[in-house]
């Protein structure tokens, strides 16, 4: 399957060139080529199963935070669209990821309490903390795979911390969680569906489990707090407790995770980028932006009307599906000039609007807040630490880095570098940790 070329396409190809990017590795692997066709023309369409997909960042963001459009409801039967099912990661759908206002205001109002900002930065140590034994161990091998030695257990313990999972925990539930993630993936095939569902159930069972030692023992961190947080005398229920505690594990660890992958070979691919944000590390926080809409670690988002709603000139009946391609919103070169063209000084701009990531309004990711703090923490120190970092081209099979056949999270397979300490660290860090 090659993949469909037309200066004016028709819904028809539109519809052929998205199932193009979404189901081959070739258009996984680089949607963007894919992107700027689609923006081109038709930019928005509907597609042959009903849907509208949207690619131009206005659209993408007046779907996203339209307070008539939320997620899919139990009475609405919607068609399967060419993005795939509303796929459902529980029969009780308890989870911020798949209800709407009021049930959705209230759970994400009780849940934030334990999340805020403020408490992000309050473990700003505590994260920074995490990355020494890891940055370290880069020190003793020169180098690593940035996904399995630092993108992904980095995330994992800092969201274990918060959360109060045990290690033990971490190595038992994580690789589920990376199968649970084929449950909103229009990539997935039947059988990954099958074990995504069957992973979801071993997962629910495991935070069962731990909710009910937190009782007997609390301690002070988030998931003790979500069993204790309480507004106007409503608590959540145990069914919302461990969907929204399954959620914010995958969603503490996935996004950051790619976010650091993904990031990094922009950087590496990028070394004038990269040589400037080592001379001027106060560009770090518009840096982390622009990771973000260069490669987005979330490519797109489903939002449904909740009743009639009047759109792009026409109305559109309860139950109609939209298909928001926010990571083609975010190369919109009409919203943001030269759009291909990474440069980390681009949100220093007032004119610059926020990158569509992680999502907007009553859906909008309530980890974002971690996520940046992360990335800032780990570019910051990466940079610092090693005064040279490169591809290790010797350690991989391809060409260039993989991207995972996943469509809707975004993130590479494995990433190998090379390093070398800066030589003012080199005498003052501390002994490598263990492998």
């Amino acid at each position: 399957m090659s993949m469909p070329t037309s200066p004016s396409m028709t819904p028809e190809e539109a519809d052929e060139l998205l199932d193009f990017t979404i189901q081959t590795n070739e258009g996984r692997q680089d949607p963007y080529p894919a992107y700027r066709q689609l923006r081109d023309s038709p930019s928005r369409w509907r597609s042959e199963a009903g849907s509208i997909v949207l690619t131009g960042y206005n659209d993408c963001l007046e779907v996203l935070r339209h307070p008539k459009l939320g997620r899919a409801e139990a009475d609405m039967d919607l068609p399967l669209s060419i993005a795939g099912n509303e796929r459902q990661i529980s029969e009780e759908k308890t989870t911020m990821l798949l209800i709407n206002p009021p049930d959705h205001t209230r759970i994400r109002s009780l849940v934030s309490r334990a999340f805020t900002p403020r408490r992000v930065e309050e473990l700003r140590s505590t994260i920074e903390d995490l990355l020494l034994p890891v940055l370290d161990r880069f020190v003793a091998q020169g180098g690593g795979d940035v996904m399995a030695d630092l993108a992904v257990p980095y995330p994992v313990a800092v969201i274990s911390e918060l959360l109060g999972v045990p290690k033990e925990g971490n190595e038992h539930i994580l690789p589920l969680v990376r199968s649970l993630t084929a449950l909103i993936d229009p990539a997935a095939t039947p059988e990954l569906t099958a074990q995504g569902e069957a992973a979801g159930l071993e997962i629910a069972l495991y935070f069962i489990d731990l909710v009910e030692k937190k009782r007997a023992n609390p301690d002070d961190r988030l998931l003790s707090a979500l069993i204790q947080v309480e507004e106007a005398g409503d608590k959540l229920s145990i069914e919302e407790l461990i969907t929204n505690t399954v959620l914010l594990y995958a969603a503490g660890f996935e996004t950051t995770s790619n976010l650091i992958g993904n990031g990094l070979l922009l950087l590496l691919k990028n070394p004038d980028q990269m040589q400037r944000l080592r001379e001027e590390p106060d560009l770090m926080a518009p840096a982390i932006l622009e990771m973000l809409r260069a490669d987005s670690p979330v490519q797109m988002n489903v939002r449904v009307a909740l009743e009639t709603v009047e759109l792009f000139g026409e109305f559109h009946p309860r139950g109609s599906s939209f298909v928001v391609l926010q990571s083609c919103g975010n190369h919109d070169s009409s919203v943001y000039p030269q759009a291909d063209k990474f440069d980390i000084a681009r949100f220093t701009q007032p004119e610059a609007p926020q990158p569509l990531s992680f999502g907007w309004g009553a859906h909008h990711c309530l980890g974002a807040h971690l996520a940046r703090a992360e990335g800032e923490i780990v570019f910051r120190s990466l940079l610092e630490r090693f005064s040279d970092m490169q591809i290790d081209s010797t350690s991989m099979l391809t060409a260039e880095p993989v991207f995972r056949p996943s469509f809707t999270l975004r993130g590479l397979e494995s990433l190998p570098i090379q390093v070398k300490e800066s030589p003012s660290l080199g005498a003052t860090s501390g002994d490598p940790a263990p492998a």
